[in-house]
């Protein structure tokens, strides 16, 4: 368990995992981050899963004010 992990708490971090989080849908912070928090190392980026579809992640994204890159979300011609 990552008790001690500030970024968790505070920060864009945080940002992105609260507006993710809700109305049925939920995220978490996996890969990395989640390794290098638990071996007390330097962070360098974080990944983030969550069960929201990508046009949900997008809406809430520019709600919040948060700029959203749609990279690898196929889109119909």
């Amino acid at each position: 368990m990552l008790d001690d992990a500030p970024w968790l708490e505070s920060g864009a971090a945080a940002r992105v995992l609260a507006l993710l989080n809700g109305n049925g849908e939920e995220a978490r912070v996996i890969g990395g981050a989640v390794r290098n928090a638990l071996l007390r190392v330097p962070i360098v980026d974080i990944d983030i899963a969550t069960t929201a579809l990508p046009k949900e992640v997008v809406r809430r994204a520019k709600a919040a004010g948060i700029k959203s890159v749609p990279t690898g979300i196929a889109t119909a011609p």
